[in-house]
């Protein structure tokens, strides 16, 4: 299958024509997976001025040079392929990752044609929200993003509210997912109203920021404004999307003690009045598109975020009003009914990815990077996209390995690969966020090693089985340890870590005094099995 390159006159027009071709050849691809066939697309775009019949209807009367040289590169672009003009090029390279294809040459053309493929979307139009660091390839998310897309459509459609609940372990890639939809959002024609807004983790009596930050950026208010002026904001923005004067009134001082800008002599309103007014301004907005929520960091929201966004999705019942919400699985903790019974809900648990797409990731990411380290590298990341690519940060930024000539080469020693400093940090957050309690019991897990059993730890801490097994299952839902349930294996019964990465963390909090008695007491535990078949690691034990 083949589609004609258009011609397009601006660089919004070009990027839009880029992202809709790559878009398509995914799409193409995707649905010969699905039916078994080899079915793939291929497209050319160029950039630059056509004659255009005026009042043609049902046909796209389009003709010129221009029109004809993106039908001729679209016929040597390779199946399943993206190839631009150079002009084209120039206009979308801000916000769409190209390789250059070389000159082509074309039928009709006296001249080689300058062409380059396009990979991949990494940006928002314009090149906005583009990273500066190196460039992860987006992999093994394709079928939940597709699910994203897809409850837009539906909620676009159905113009009712739609609850969309990603959930899933401290780098397992729910912000990367949401920021390729995002980019993917910010490509449509269609009218959409981005809203974001982050739980902090200190949010201990914060209870709406994440809403309050979605509000300021609707009313474009800076962190440097003083309140007179972030409030004639607010005013501003009440004209632009309210036209009624009451329901104006109304609004304005509930946004305002939102932002913590109303006046401490003014009566304060009650929660429901608030919450009502909140909806009420979504609900306006969403008169002129869909509107998307994304709630990042729930699991540090506080309760009354959490009833806030029940709150729209029982009663906005016929507004296009998209809501996406990121978490760990210690949410569940606070609110185990967290979705349950709501219309339009959806969950989305993110689990690590496999090896082979791991590998995918790793190779696109540093290409000629040697298999040895890849392995160790794989070994570590245990399926955490994030893992992998601070791994890799790490051996740039201290020079071990560096790019020669397109491709990445060691170059220093590789036969130590410590704990990144922004990955010992991530860990060490949420074991921080854990009660005082488990946070020792996992440290003194640590100890015995990658994986344990309740009569090890029961030894070591002389706390009983049964409490010792009611706080494990809770750490377990944390994501934090996992147990082995296959009545086929040998390990039956005993927990372990998720990753190896948060058993060192774990065991790096350790105090030196506090580790060597944790240290002796497995040892007088592993001599009490009087096995033979573990004297090395009693060995170990007391040594360390």
């Amino acid at each position: 299958m083949a589609v004609w390159g258009a011609p397009t006159a601006h660089e919004d027009d070009a990027e839009r024509a880029v992202r809709s071709a790559l878009d398509l050849v995914e799409a193409i691809r995707r649905l010969g997976q699905e039916i078994d066939a080899e079915l793939t697309l291929r497209a050319g775009v160029l950039t630059g001025e056509a004659a255009v019949t005026l009042g043609a209807t049902n046909q796209g009367m389009v003709a010129g040079d221009l029109v004809n040289t993106a039908s001729r590169l679209q016929s040597v672009a390779v199946p399943g392929t993206v190839l631009v003009g150079e002009t084209t090029f120039h206009a979308a390279n801000g916000a769409i990752a190209f390789e250059v294809a070389g000159e082509q040459v074309l039928k009709g053309k006296v001249s080689p044609v300058p062409a380059y493929r396009a990979l991949r979307v990494i940006a928002r139009r314009g090149g906005a929200g583009r990273s500066e660091q190196l460039e992860v390839p987006f992999v093994g998310r394709a079928p939940e993003l597709r699910m994203l897309k897809d409850f837009h459509s539906a909620t676009a459609a159905e113009r009712r509210p739609r609850l969309v609940s990603i959930m899933g372990q401290g780098g397992i890639g729910k912000s990367r997912l949401v920021w390729e939809f995002q980019k993917y959002m910010d490509g449509l024609t269609e009218v959409v109203y981005w809203h974001q807004g982050r739980s902090p983790a200190y949010g201990e009596g914060i209870s709406f920021w994440a809403l309050a930050e979605m509000i300021r950026s609707r009313a474009e208010i800076l962190e440097s404004d003083e309140s007179g002026t972030a409030g004639s904001k607010v005013a501003a923005m009440l004209n632009e999307w309210i036209s009624d004067d009451a329901e104006r009134h109304w609004l304005e001082p509930r946004l305002l003690q939102l932002l913590g800008l109303g006046s401490p002599d003014v009566e304060r309103p009650d929660r429901e009045s608030l919450f009502a007014a909140w909806r009420v301004l979504f609900e306006r907005i969403a008169e002129r598109g869909v509107v998307v929520l994304v709630f990042e960091d729930l699991q540090w929201a506080d309760g009354g975020l959490l009833d806030f966004i029940d709150h729209v999705m029982e009663w906005s019942r016929d507004r296009p009003i998209y809501v996406i919400t990121m978490a760990r699985p210690e949410l569940l903790d606070r609110r185990p009914d967290w979705g349950a019974g709501r219309r339009s809900f959806t969950s989305l648990l993110l689990e690590p990815l496999g090896e082979g797409v791991m590998r995918e990731l790793l190779t696109g990411l540093v290409p000629g990077l040697p298999e040895p380290m890849i392995d160790r590298v794989l070994g570590r990341a245990e399926g955490i996209p994030l893992y992998a690519v601070e791994t890799v940060r790490m051996l740039l930024a201290d020079g071990k390995i560096e790019l020669d000539q397109g491709t990445y080469r060691p170059v220093g020693d590789l036969s130590d690969l410590s704990v990144p400093p922004s990955l010992h940090a991530l860990i060490a957050a949420r074991l921080d966020s854990l009660e005082p309690a488990d946070r020792s019991l996992l440290q003194a897990a640590s100890v015995i090693g990658k994986t344990f059993n309740i009569s090890a730890l029961t030894a070591m801490t002389n706390i009983e089985p049964t409490d010792l097994a009611t706080r494990l299952g809770s750490l377990a839902r944390r994501e934090l340890l996992s147990r082995e349930i296959d009545p086929r294996s040998p390990e039956q019964g005993q927990y372990g870590f998720v990753q190896g990465l948060i058993r060192e963390v774990a065991y790096g909090t350790l105090g030196r005094r506090e580790r060597r008695t944790l240290h002796i007491a497995a040892a007088r535990y592993f001599e009490g099995l009087d096995d033979e078949g573990i004297a090395g690691a009693l060995a170990e034990h007391y040594l360390a």
